[in-house]
């Protein structure tokens, strides 16, 4: 089932206790490629009986992520877990509202990978700009054609510093290059003991066995993408005969996912796309089979497409109604595939 409207009003009025495990990729509070949905505004326009003057931007997104949270406590049942992707800037902010709902933080997944792309001022660049300077040797090359994300712009040559203040802070920056993401792993309350819990609701513990790797290994809370696994071994050698990273889940990041994650509908098409290998790894894992799996922030229905796999079935959310399209057609390829 796919929802179309704000989580944040339509969690409430979902049936209560009805939902065994919630995955999701909701926005990180960064102002996303200057998008509102992931900036104060659109999360200020989901509060409209908070007042958030005086409120800094992070306390804002708190706020937020704590509201859809209470919303999701109601739907889920007690003891089902909650896996939710942030950013290392804002996650402290997502898992205090999500810890303030009244959910149990259990864990943190650290999804580890190599491709990432720093987002980082020039120093020394920046001050000759100051100083009215153009540097003659430094080389840009910019898209021919708008991407997902719109133009985009590359620095081939940084160019030879020119002022004195330019000289003095050539090599320094604002930012390192992102190489992991974590995950949250929290649970709602449970009633009685986990044996209890799991008794009554089927919720409460997770699913080891449909989430094992490898030879039959432990899932972990590390998860890497193969470009870190061949630098981990390339350092650390073998493990008991066994590649080192063979002790860890593997999954392809990707700056760019490949088309075939990647749906684009009436020239339509979402810029920010989690692997399906991984979105389907979270749902084994916390999902009792056949259960039904929540997102709250649908975008292009990676979590959609990947309970359906898993056999599981979805309820899903999505505020932006020009990415119901690219849902539908995840939906609609699992179906064609004789998948549902």
């Amino acid at each position: 089932m796919i929802l179309a409207g704000d989580s944040v009003e339509l969690l409430p009025r979902l049936r209560g206790e009805l939902v065994d495990a919630l995955v999701s990729d909701p926005p990180y509070g960064l102002e996303f490629n200057g998008n509102d949905w992931d900036g104060k505004t659109g999360f200020t326009a989901s509060l409209p009986d908070v007042d958030v003057a005086g409120m800094s931007d992070g306390e804002v997104f708190e706020e937020w992520c704590a509201a859809w949270a209470r919303g999701a406590l109601h739907a889920l049942k007690p003891g089902a877990h909650l896996a939710a992707f942030g950013g290392t800037r804002t996650w402290h902010r997502m898992v205090r509202g999500i810890e303030n709902a009244g959910f149990e933080v259990r864990d943190q997944i650290a999804w580890i990978y190599s491709s990432g792309m720093p987002k980082s001022m020039d120093l020394g660049y920046a001050l000759d700009k100051r100083n009215g300077i153009r540097r003659p040797d430094r080389i840009v090359q910019q898209s021919e054609h708008d991407g997902v994300l719109g133009a985009t712009r590359r620095v081939v040559q940084h160019g030879t510093a020119v002022s004195e203040d330019a000289q003095r802070w050539e090599g320094w920056g604002t930012g390192l290059r992102p190489s992991f993401e974590p995950i949250i792993i929290a649970r709602k309350p449970m009633v009685g003991t986990v044996v209890d819990n799991v008794r009554t609701h089927g919720t409460g513990a997770i699913h080891i066995d449909a989430a094992r790797f490898g030879e039959a290994k432990w899932p972990a809370n590390v998860v890497l993408d193969p470009s870190q696994a061949d630098a981990m071994d390339l350092l650390t050698g073998t493990w008991r005969t066994d590649p080192v990273s063979a002790r860890f889940p593997i999954f392809r990041y990707e700056q760019k996912a490949p088309e075939s994650e990647r749906p684009r509908a009436f020239g339509v098409s979402h810029a920010t796309v989690k692997p399906l290998s991984l979105m389907r790894w979270l749902i084994r894992l916390l999902t009792p089979p056949g259960g039904l799996v929540l997102e709250p922030f649908a975008g292009s229905g990676s979590t959609v497409e990947a309970a359906l796999l898993e056999g599981m079935q979805v309820v899903a959310i999505e505020k932006d109604p020009t990415f119901l399209p690219l849902i539908a057609s995840r939906v609609d390829r699992v179906a064609l595939n004789g998948q549902l």
